[in-house]
């Protein structure tokens, strides 16, 4: 069989001055290990074309000699190339010139387990401007393996590749550790006489092994004895070919890198999954509690720190109830402001029965723009009153800054300029937000409101008797569709559409108690509204009225109950997400450290022919930000699905996502995808 290397392009170069030969040479290589010696000021050299092939029993030395001889292993010792020490290089050039003038195959060969064959020599190909290799690949019976991956590779298949590996970028050096221990004699013949044929054309081979057949066909022979290398000399051919040096180039590799998530890649999918769905419901528990918690938790407020009391009697008492002694006892409770409150639902008696039909109106600047009339009967909308001493600031009111009159509902409003209901809130969305816009200073409303004038009992009934009135004042303020205003919520059934001032009430009561008959009782609250004053708990305030006999409601109590719900709720998310994390971390974590030999197996590729490792891990943390990528957009993804089956489904509400859920999802996934496989990684040397 005759072997042809494939030809190359030459280029002489130069030494201190003249065209030379290359020479490796070590001295004094003095090596100890606790009390054992393996060398004495041996000495080993191998030149270029010749066959130097290094021999001796387990445990000799041989290993030791090819980490020394390769830079992967420190010691006592000069070595010489060219007559130059390189013995004193820092790690990086060591690391260089190995780049430059080595190749090494290792008794175990290094591949990239998730590349096929004909990608590592593509990769080899594109890292070092290599030249085609399918002679090469074709005289070493191995063509046929280039669909394959590495583990189905048979071990003397796995070797003949990585001769091929290294042959690539033509090193003038190639270090070989037991290159046919897992072939068969055929195999081991022409490996042998591809190795020869390879030296004797201008490079420097330098074989480890107990071969007989490599110890035959050598030029030059190294026997470990004694602590000593005994060299035998067999002449070779002399014909000193020159070699190119070699161009490396990290542009393309990165293509190669993909690549390798194509294999495995149901495996990886479904981890990237599981890591990227645990991120988002991690990110979703956060932004739940964010959201929907501070959105209640802003309503508790000193105005929603506000309720009603009311006194506990039966309406079929005879006796109207006394609750003097009672309301006094309230008002010497600190840190409370009380006023009476009224509320009108429009389905009462009333002193003017005759009226069939209330009417409403709305003007701007002085003018009628419109107005409805609606059936007593019906009672188709609810007043109540406000006090004008207290601050009623919330974001669900738009302030037009008047000094005094009512606050209306947005459907009011609606109602008011069209006269009609709104049965769909979502469809006139744009139109309640143009007329709100609408209303200014100069916009008036005319409404009727029920005065309580006096209270009649008849037949074991307490009835409440009303003075219908018309009243016309300006809007002072919108109340945002739907809402139930704090101050008039009883039991979170009641929604208000007009509150105006209670001093309206006074005044026409005034007016009113003089036509009171003689077998009537005035009327007299039997509601009122509180508040809190800053600084002090309302909860302790409502328990204290509540102890005089009263039944007290707010809406600040259930709104306080919706944030301690949603706190559980959000809690218990909380708690899964988290645990749910601990075990995708933990598989996460295990199926990692299974790939560690993976990982490993990636940098030596890389070393063993040429490459610093810190270039390798470089070119592995690129793999695991790609990795990392795919992981934080999922997650994102997966975060907005949650959220909306929550929000939108769940609750029918909007929900807000903050940058910083973003930047949680992006850090939580470099740090799992990237920090622990590198962690796994840490200390990882040639």
């Amino acid at each position: 069989m005759i072997f042809n290397i494939v030809n190359m392009r030459r280029k002489v170069y130069w030494i201190k001055g003249k065209i030379g030969g290359i020479m490796l040479e070590m001295k004094h290589i003095c090596i100890k290990y606790n009390n054992h010696v393996v060398y004495n000021h041996a000495y080993f050299c191998a030149k270029d074309n010749e066959l130097t092939v290094v021999v001796g029993k387990s445990g000799s030395g041989k290993s030791t000699l090819h980490e020394l001889l390769t830079f992967q292993r420190t010691g006592t010792y000069e070595y010489y190339y060219n007559d130059e020490n390189i013995a004193y290089l820092n790690e990086n050039q060591q690391q260089k010139f190995v780049q430059t003038h080595m190749g090494i195959v290792n008794q175990i060969p290094a591949f990239i387990n998730d590349l096929k064959m004909k990608d590592h020599i593509a990769l080899c190909q594109s890292l070092f401007h290599g030249y085609d290799v399918d002679e090469l690949a074709e005289q070493l019976e191995i063509k046929h393996t280039y669909s394959l991956y590495p583990q189905q590779l048979s071990g003397g298949e796995k070797i003949r590749m990585s001769i091929l590996l290294a042959l690539i970028h033509q090193p003038e050096i190639l270090v070989f550790d037991e290159p046919t221990a897992s072939l068969d004699k055929h195999h081991t013949q022409l490996i042998v006489k591809l190795l020869k044929a390879y030296a004797h054309q201008g490079h420097t081979v330098i074989i480890f092994t107990h071969d007989a057949l490599l110890k035959k066909e050598a030029d030059v022979v190294y026997q470990i004895e004694n602590c000593q290398l005994t060299q035998s000399i067999v002449s070779g051919p002399q014909t000193i070919e020159m070699k190119p040096p070699i161009l490396t180039n990290s542009k393309h590799y990165t293509q190669y890198l993909y690549k390798m998530f194509e294999h495995r890649k149901l495996l990886k999918i479904t981890m990237i999954i599981f890591v990227s769905l645990s991120i988002g419901l991690c990110s979703f528990s956060i932004l739940y509690g964010q959201s929907v918690i501070q959105k209640y938790a802003d309503q508790l407020d000193p105005l929603n720190k506000g309720g009603i009391f009311y006194h506990e009697y039966s309406l079929m008492d005879t006796d109207p109830p006394s609750i003097g002694e009672e309301l006094d006892a309230v008002k010497e409770l600190s840190h409370i402001k009380i006023w009476p409150f009224v509320i009108d639902q429009n389905w009462e008696s009333h002193l003017n029965e005759n009226d069939e039909y209330m009417t409403l109106r709305i003007y701007q600047n002085g003018h009628l723009e419109n107005q409805s009339k609606i059936e007593t009967s019906v009672g188709a909308f609810c007043v109540a009153s406000y006090n004008e001493n207290y601050d009623y600031k919330i974001n669900d009111v738009k302030e037009i800054n008047n000094d005094e009159g009512v606050y209306i509902s947005s459907d009011f409003l609606y109602f008011l300029k069209t006269g009609q209901f709104i049965e769909d809130f979502v469809a006139h969305k744009d139109e309640l937000e143009r007329m709100c816009q609408e209303v200014n200073e100069k916009t008036e409303v005319e409404i009727s409101i029920n005065v309580p004038v006096y209270r009649m009992i008849d037949n074991d009934m307490d009835d409440i008797y009303y003075k219908t009135v018309n009243v016309k004042m300006k809007i002072k303020g919108i109340i945002e569709t739907p809402y139930s205003f704090s101050m008039s919520s009883i039991n979170g059934i009641l929604d208000v559409d007009v509150f105006y001032p209670f001093s309206v009430i006074e005044q026409y009561q005034k007016e009113l108690s003089k036509t009171i008959p003689e077998d009537a009782v005035p009327f007299y609250y039997n509601y009122y509204q509180f508040v809190v004053e800053d600084g002090y708990d309302f909860h302790e305030a409502k328990e204290d009225i509540e102890a005089l006999g009263f039944k007290v409601s707010s809406t600040y109590d259930e709104i306080y109950t919706k944030v301690q719900i949603v706190k559980q709720l959000n809690e218990s998310i909380f708690m899964i997400s988290g645990l749910i994390m601990l075990v995708v971390l933990m598989l996460f974590f295990g199926v990692k450290y299974n790939q560690k030999q993976d990982y490993v197996d990636f940098i030596h590729f890389f070393t063993r022919r040429g490459l610093t490792v810190s270039r390798s891990r470089k070119m592995l943390g690129i793999y695991f930000l790609y990795e990392s990528l795919i992981c934080m957009i999922l997650s994102i993804v997966f975060m907005f699905i949650i959220a909306y089956v929550f929000f939108a489904l769940l609750y029918n509400e909007v929900f807000i996502v903050r940058p910083s859920f973003f930047a949680f999802c992006i850090i939580l996934s470099l740090c799992i995808e990237i920090g622990i496989p590198m962690l796994i990684l840490r200390g990882i040397r040639k």
